[in-house]
């Protein structure tokens, strides 16, 4: 770390003034950044000086005035990553789907689990994968994750839930009966109405 150049002897052969030519220039955020960067160190200044003027940390500094000791002023370009290469081909990826279509060969035609899914990769592609990224490959392959509902320890068996809905239809039907029976009982013939008797008393006060 202490071996970077400061002020004339960081980037030897190249002046303040082009530094600054190309940090006038420059239209990439990053890249002008690091070239602010060597500006920087280019006036004499420290490593933590820098970081505090960028607001960024002096690790990330460190690294980018080591690039540019290696690598000159191309080093204000972005590293790009090549990435890790898939483990499966096209070719695997296009079997894979089809074998996943078929259904695991325990049950043909029902879900898979994450399990099955491994164990299918391990022993046919040779491939073993954490269930995180075969998820995330299921995903990319058009696929989704189903989750089973989790059951309650306190829920009722199938054969319980079926007889309190027998007893219920039972408990209905014997609702529905005694409300017709109580309609019947409060049905009255229409001369017996409460109207009528009423009338009848009034017209009896009035010829009296």
């Amino acid at each position: 770390m202490w071996n970077l150049g400061k002020g004339d002897l960081f980037l030897q052969g190249v002046s303040l003034r082009k530094i600054r030519q190309l940090y006038a220039c420059e239209k990439d955020v990053k890249a002008k950044l690091r070239l602010l960067c060597a500006v920087h160190r280019k006036q004499g200044k420290s490593i933590d000086e820098i970081a505090y003027l960028l607001d960024r940390h002096r690790r990330t500094i460190h690294g980018w005035l080591t690039r540019f000791q290696k690598k000159g002023l191309v080093a204000k370009n972005s590293v790009k990553q090549s990435g890790r290469k898939p483990m499966l081909t096209i070719r695997q990826r296009e079997k894979l789907v089809e074998d996943l279509e078929r259904g695991p060969p325990r049950n043909p035609g029902s879900l898979w689990t994450t399990k099955e899914v491994k164990d299918l990769l391990k022993r046919k592609y040779g491939v073993d994968f954490v269930n995180q990224h075969v998820w995330r490959m299921l995903t990319t392959l058009g696929f989704s994750l189903l989750r089973p509902r989790k059951r309650h320890y306190k829920r009722p068996s199938k054969e319980v839930i079926e007889r309190f809905k027998k007893k219920l239809d039972g408990k209905r039907d014997i609702t529905e009966r005694k409300g017709l029976l109580w309609a019947r009982k409060m049905k009255r013939p229409l001369d017996s109405s409460p109207s009528s008797s009423v009338v009848g008393r009034d017209e009896e006060a009035i010829l009296s």
